[in-house]
């Protein structure tokens, strides 16, 4: 990655470590952190430390043990202040203004310190606008200052009050970065959210997975869990950063470890994904978790096979009566079929004189999901899994009508067939780890065992996971021209075509030159150019993309020049070589503008 920024996962840990991130505030020299602080800090840093709370207890783990006492020590608030703020505004229904960033941006070499004196840097570009949910997930600390917002210390009180005792949480003037609060205080006032205001902060944080600081750890993480990203500096000058938020069940878990945000994310994501308690998936109400689009499904079971009758089995096999159902039931078709479903009470019988029965349901989308899964695929592969839990919930949207504030669509071999049983735990837990994630850009469909353009082959998916493959990668190989975007619209990759088309006729202009540099392998497939949000450019090695903002002014080509070099030298150590990149990338460009 140009400048201080690397290229790699491995390098990235390193040097962002040294970097200070989107939400890192550089602790003034002023400013002295209690002893006790720094030493629970400190002994959170050795190792990775992650807790949560559940039926009113606070669990801990490290790495391989446990340590209750952290649970009672003092961390930082970090940036994770502006999550309070933001439920706050929300339960108010407070109508603010939005954010316009004025900071100019100078991406040169040590500007580190410039940047960290302006936060409007991580919010947008100069003379651009953020609103509430952007502001949450890119960490905008301008745009939830309580003075900009008018928020008095009155009204924080009395809303505040009633959801946590915590000291630190009365006065807005508390709401400081170098606030020391205990890891306790902190989960149990996220679990005092409202279910609206957690919702929200759920919707907008996506955001931080698919586009922001968790972007290298959510393929191993989910989108189920949600969270807001903090980092701090430590006496030391080191780096200690985390993430807190909720499980996909409402779960409050608080994370830290040394390095910044985004280094600690990538660095334990996978052990986070095995040390996080399992969500307790009957405890979800599905029907809650509603945000901007309709989060529900009405489905018309059986739509291509006539139902002849119903019939209750819990007690005697008897025609069941209309209305809900509920418990063990005995379906016989009129082509002679039977099926015995057990009803979790989604399901609703309808009886109309002269006309066979029929059987709807309304679930949710996740619960929908999970009802595909088990009937068209196999829940088992959790890889595999996964990638038909994101292949339903895109086809769901693509073909599905909106009808009274839910999709309506019918369980039918010409769409998609949906289980009448409640789901099994294997088959919600991959769809809420996919929770919110759809394809954009290409025509979804998939069919057991025979691929072909944007249609993934159920049989592949599986033998391809048994080899090692995650979701992602059988995704993009079964969707060449789809991105991973979320429900609200927000891609992981908004492609820069005229950029993308600038770099291919360069790069291969370049090759002369490149073939005589040690480690260089042209990409197999051409690099993707998105649109970077906000924070500096930088190559994702794994997806062979290149995040930047153009490639129109003379310091914008060198960039995509430089990141071009990170992919084609990944393999050889030169490609870790900052200085020897930029050379390489400021001859490139000299030599062909």
């Amino acid at each position: 990655m140009r400048l201080w920024k690397s290229a790699d996962p491995v390098r990235k840990v390193i040097s962002t470590i040294m970097l200070a991130s989107a939400t890192i505030v550089t602790l003034a020299a002023s400013v002295q952190v209690a002893p006790v602080a720094h030493a629970a800090t400190a002994d959170a840093a050795s190792t990775a430390t992650v807790a949560w709370l559940r039926d009113g207890q606070v669990e801990v783990r490290t790495l391989n043990s446990q340590d209750n006492k952290i649970a009672e020590q003092k961390i930082p608030l970090g940036s994770l202040w502006k999550l309070f703020v933001y439920a706050y505004l929300q339960d108010n229904h407070v109508q603010e203004a939005a954010y316009t960033c004025t900071a100019k941006k100078d991406l040169r070499k040590n500007a580190r310190e410039e940047q960290e004196k302006n936060e409007d840097l991580y919010c947008c570009e100069p003379g651009e606008q953020v609103e509430r949910d952007s502001a949450l997930a890119r960490s905008c600390a301008p745009y939830f200052s309580p003075t900009r917002l008018g928020v008095n210390d009155k009204a924080w009180k009395v809303y505040w009050q009633t959801r946590s005792d915590a000291s630190w949480l009365q006065r807005t003037a508390q709401l400081q970065p170098d606030t020391q609060i205990s890891v306790k205080d902190l989960l149990e006032t996220l679990s005092k959210f409202s279910p609206q205001a957690r919702a929200a902060a759920r919707t907008a944080l996506l955001e931080t997975a698919v586009q922001g600081y968790g972007r290298e750890a959510w393929t191993q993480l989910g989108t189920g869990i949600r969270y807001k990203t903090y980092s701090w500096h430590l006496p030391d000058n080191s780096a200690f950063g985390g993430a807190a938020g909720w499980l996909a069940d409402g779960t409050p878990f608080w994370f830290g470890a040394r390095g910044s945000s985004r280094s600690t994310l990538t660095t334990w994501a996978s052990a986070l994904a095995t040390t996080l308690p399992t969500p307790r998936w009957a405890g979800i109400n599905n029907m809650d978790n509603v945000g901007d689009e309709a989060h529900c499904v009405d489905v018309d079971f059986f739509a291509r096979y006539p139902l002849r009758e119903v019939l209750s089995t819990s007690a005697t096999s008897a025609p069941a009566r209309a209305g809900t159902l509920s418990g063990k039931y005995k379906l016989q078709f009129v082509n002679g079929n039977s099926l015995d479903i057990n009803s979790n009470g989604s399901l609703t019988l309808q009886r109309t004189a002269g006309m066979a029965p029929q059987i709807t349901g309304r679930v949710s989308i996740n619960d929908y999901v999970a009802r595909v899964i088990d009937r068209e695929g196999d829940a088992s592969n959790m890889q595999a899994a996964r990638s038909l839990a994101i292949a339903a919930r895109s086809y769901l949207v693509q073909n599905a009508a909106l009808d009274h504030g839910c999709w309506r669509i019918a369980d039918s071999t010409t769409r998609q067939r949906v289980s009448a049983n409640a789901p099994t735990d294997a088959a919600l837990a991959a769809a809420w780890f996919t929770d919110d994630l759809i394809l954009q850009g290409a025509n979804i469909r998939y069919h057991n065992d025979s691929a072909g353009n944007n249609r993934m082959s159920l049989k592949e998916a599986t033998k391809q996971a048994n080899q090692g493959w995650n979701f992602e990668r059988i995704l993009a190989t079964s969707y060449p021209q789809a991105s991973i975007a979320s429900f609200n619209g927000k891609s992981d990759c908004k492609p820069l075509a005229a950029a993308q088309t600038w770099l291919s006729n360069a790069s291969n202009k370049w090759q002369s030159i490149l073939r005589r540099e040690p480690g260089f392998e042209h990409p197999d497939t051409p690099p993707a150019i998105c649109s970077l949000a906000s924070g500096n450019p930088y190559s994702d090695q794994k997806r062979i993309r290149i995040y930047a903002r153009g490639w129109r002014s003379l310091d914008e080509r060198i960039t995509l020049a430089h990141e071009y070099l990170h992919l084609a030298l990944r393999f050889h150590p030169n490609g870790a070589n900052e200085d020897y990149v930029e050379k390489l990338a400021r001859r490139l460009i000299e030599g062909t503008t």
